[in-house]
């Protein structure tokens, strides 16, 4: 079973509460829309260490749907750029 995080670290994307807090609601939703009820939890390591956190996990063939969500999502932020100050 792979995780939000799992699937950021196999593409070299850092997984930042940024990045992982929406692509794992909008996976997370069509999970739900697909089989009728959230996706399993298994207790892993907190992303940055320092203690263990419920996260969801997904079958390894939901990988491409993840790998998917992840890209569109960079890609939203790229287009949105940084605002000056």
């Amino acid at each position: 079973m792979i995780t939000v995080v799992d699937v950021c670290r196999s593409l070299r994307v850092e997984p930042t509460p940024d990045l992982t807090w929406p692509v794992g609601a909008i996976v997370r939703e069509r999970w739900e829309r697909i089989h009728g009820s959230l996706p399993p939890k298994a207790l892993r390591t907190k992303t940055a260490g320092g203690g263990s956190h419920c996260f969801a996990v997904y079958p390894e063939d939901w990988k491409p749907e993840i790998e998917s969500v992840i890209r569109q999502f960079q890609t939203i932020a790229t287009r949105q750029g940084e605002l000056p100050l």
